[in-house]
């Protein structure tokens, strides 16, 4: 029995110095370059869009055997949808031998997203109906491609969503994303959303549209299967603390979403300059809303949207208006129009995102 064990030891032993040797003979004797090509397909193939690595490729062993990319880009319909200075990826020793590109951690410095909505509802990541399904066999021979990564971070980022039909534009700037568990599984299903599966923890100072000032943003997201749960997120606005959670549901044709969010003590003032520039009105006030919509643009949204509002004030005045009482008229609201409570829930920092075209 011992020496069974110890035959064990010595293969495991040997096992793991080989696979040493061979991804030391890669780091000195492997031009990494000369598989750049390959690389970006399978990723192109696994990501439905095209990926391409504008500098040189580099190799290292610590921590962990790893390819390092600089200047890449994912680009769909002829434009810039993400693209990073640099970025690191951890890649599993075992399967290249099966020719098999097994991606196990992924890091991106600066990276830059940019997400687009044109005037038909479409994103500029999702693949034209025309082109889907287009591919023959032969595209999909040669190394695989799977993605099971236990991390992915993303540090100095900025995120820019543009919708072209409202003319809305919202940006991120400096944000940091820790992902776990990232999963995306082959499948007959062509929008990769679906087949996407992940946990991760966002944090960005500063989130900003036109007329609204977001900060210290965070949230807990999971998603799967097509189903995205922000979980909880905080924020401060208008001066005010918010938390709440955000549910998307992307499965069906018809995306459908659900909202619950508190905004505390938050300044009237601030709110109504999104409204109006003139101060007509200061003084603290409570907010909560559940809401539940569904549609494929921010109108169709808004026409479908059903819930629930509490708005309370306290010491809050203005020149000749019982604000007060104004205000406690649309307590425990069974109806409300979203413009009145400032539609930051539609026109904000959460529906747009990833409303699906």
């Amino acid at each position: 029995m011992g020496n069974a064990r110890k035959i064990a030891l010595f293969a495991a032993g040997g096992l793991l110095a080989l696979l040493l040797l061979a991804a030391v003979a890669m780091v000195l004797f492997v031009d990494v370059n000369a598989h750049k090509l390959r690389l970006e397909e399978a990723a192109s193939d696994a990501m439905g869009m095209e990926v391409r690595i504008g500098g040189r490729l580099g190799i290292g062993l610590f921590p962990g055997f790893h390819v390092t990319l600089e200047d890449v880009r994912i680009r769909n319909r002829g434009a810039d949808v993400a693209s990073a200075k640099e970025a690191t990826l951890g890649i599993a020793l075992l399967p290249l031998l099966r020719k098999e590109l097994r991606i196990v951690k992924i890091g991106m410095k600066r990276p830059r997203i940019s997400i687009e909505q044109d005037r038909d509802g479409k994103f500029n990541f999702e693949t034209p109906e025309g082109e889907a399904g287009k591919k023959t066999p032969g595209e999909h021979e040669g190394t695989r491609f799977s993605l099971n990564v236990t991390n992915v971070s993303l540090s100095d980022g900025t995120f820019i969503y543009a919708d072209r039909n409202s003319g809305e534009e919202l940006e991120a700037g400096n944000f940091t994303l820790d992902v776990s568990r990232l999963r995306l599984t082959g499948g007959k299903d062509t929008d990769f959303r679906k087949n996407l599966s992940f946990a991760a923890e966002f944090a960005c100072k500063e989130f900003r549209t036109e007329n609204l000032v977001v900060t210290d943003l965070s949230a807990t997201v999971a998603g799967k299967g097509g189903v995205l749960d922000l979980d909880p997120v905080t924020m401060r606005l208008f001066g005010g603390q918010g938390s709440g959670s955000f549910r998307a549901d992307l499965s069906g044709s018809v995306p459908r979403y659900h909202v619950r969010y508190s905004l505390s003590r938050f300044r009237i003032e601030e709110f109504l300059k999104v409204l109006s520039p003139k101060g007509v009105a200061e003084g603290p006030m409570d907010l909560s809303v559940s809401l539940s919509m569904r549609g494929k643009t921010a109108d169709e949204m808004k026409r479908t949207a059903d819930g629930e509002v509490s708005l309370r004030g306290e010491n809050l005045t203005v020149t000749g208006v019982d604000l007060d009482r104004t205000f406690s008229r649309y307590e425990a609201s069974q109806s409300f129009n979203l413009v009145d409570v400032g539609a930051f829930f539609i026109a904000g920092p959460f529906a747009p995102l990833v409303t699906k075209g």
